[in-house]
């Protein structure tokens, strides 16, 4: 048995063949991978007590614990019970056999004699599979670890100042002011939270309807500038307006377009320092505009967008900026950092409506945030 480096995957060979063992071992050890072997299940299952295996390939019919008995012992462990595991028979999968086996928790079935290519076909793909699975279980329990920790800071500040208002008779009318605009602050933080996982979860049910009907876009981000205005004074960030047109009309839900809008703008205020700027462009974009040939869309288009001279997003995070439960790193940084879904909404109401949305952004410089509506 040879030690595998932790760097790599390991595979965990079970099968009282030492033949067909040993050959698939050379082919996997080609490959890169780190291999242990067995030829018994009492002997695998000692080797998954010591070892940490990322895959097994475990033979059917062997003296001593067969492979269903073996996977079954493998189940009920916690260290192991997830351990993607591919039989091995060398006999014509029927189907009485294949129902145990997946009932047991099977991934796969290889007919023997194993055809190499088609083995590392499929350890490739549930080796990829089980990274995937891995990293989404991460970040939700990073994120509700996260969404735990921001609902107990207002919510801990509510109870406080509520107990303190019951209890001391003698404050002052300023105290009790301060008080209650503290509990009313803990409070929105909190319903924000609350309005974004709901918001998100309606989006993506097939249930959602959008209200579309014919809007004029110019004059809806014109509204959400002025709305946010009184935030982006606060840091004298200023807001420059670049239209083609004095007016976009298109179908459209009026109210979730302006979400995306309120959503896009906070992060520019957020990330970006005093005395900065946003840029908000729209512009229509025809056939064979060479926006729409990068994206893969052929209908006529208007395409928003908002940019800001602000901290900017690393390139490793931004091909997941969009993703649901993901915060980028800079957002350490800023306070009020918020579920770190708010792009993740935006994604999904621009996508409902046909359209796309995109980022460009260098860190230490800024972002431009894209998103593009069909006016068809």
């Amino acid at each position: 048995m040879n030690e595998p480096s932790r760097e790599i995957n390991s595979i965990l060979i079970i099968d009282d063949e030492v033949s067909s063992v040993e050959a698939l071992a050379a082919v996997l050890g080609h490959e890169g991978y780190g291999v242990f072997r067995a030829t018994t299940g009492e002997e695998g299952l000692g080797i998954l007590e010591r070892e940490k295996i990322d895959l097994v390939l475990l033979d059917i019919l062997m003296p001593g614990l067969d492979g269903f008995e073996t996977l079954s012992r493998i189940r009920v462990h916690k260290k192991t019970k997830d351990l993607p595991v591919i039989f091995l028979t060398g006999f014509v999968r029927d189907a009485l056999s294949m129902e145990r086996g997946f009932n047991l928790g099977v991934n796969e079935y290889l007919l023997k004699p194993i055809d190499t290519n088609e083995l590392i076909v499929r350890v490739k793909s549930i080796l990829r599979i089980t990274v995937a699975e891995k990293k989404v279980m991460q970040l939700q329990s990073d994120f509700f670890s996260m969404l735990v920790h921001d609902l107990r800071g207002p919510l801990t500040s509510v109870r406080a100042f509520t107990q303190l208002m019951m209890e001391e008779k003698n404050l002052s009318a300023q105290d009790k002011d301060k008080m209650l605009q503290t509990i009313e602050k803990a409070s929105e933080q909190m319903l924000d939270l609350i309005n974004d996982i709901l918001d998100l979860s309606k989006l993506e049910s097939e249930y959602v309807s959008l209200n579309k009907r014919p809007i004029d876009l110019i004059a809806m981000i014109d509204y959400t500038l002025m709305q946010m205005k009184p935030l982006a004074i606060k840091k004298s960030i200023s807001f420059v307006k670049d239209y083609e047109a004095d007016g976009v009309s298109l179908l459209a839900d009026e109210a979730k377009i302006e979400q995306v809008m309120d959503n896009l703008l906070m992060n520019s205020i957020k990330f970006t320092g005093e005395r900065g700027e946003i840029v908000i462009t729209v512009r229509n974009a025809r056939q064979n505009d060479n926006a729409l040939n990068n994206l893969g869309m052929e209908n006529p288009s208007v395409i928003v967008c908002v940019k800001d001279n602000g901290l900017g997003i690393p390139v490793k995070e931004i091909p997941f900026i969009f993703d649901k439960y993901r915060q980028i790193v800079t957002s350490a940084v800023v306070d009020g950092k918020g579920t770190g879904l708010g792009l993740a909404i935006c994604k999904n109401i621009v996508e409902a409506h046909g359209g796309k949305i995109w980022v460009e952004s260098q860190e230490h410089v800024g972002s431009s945030f894209y998103f593009s509506l069909p006016l068809e």
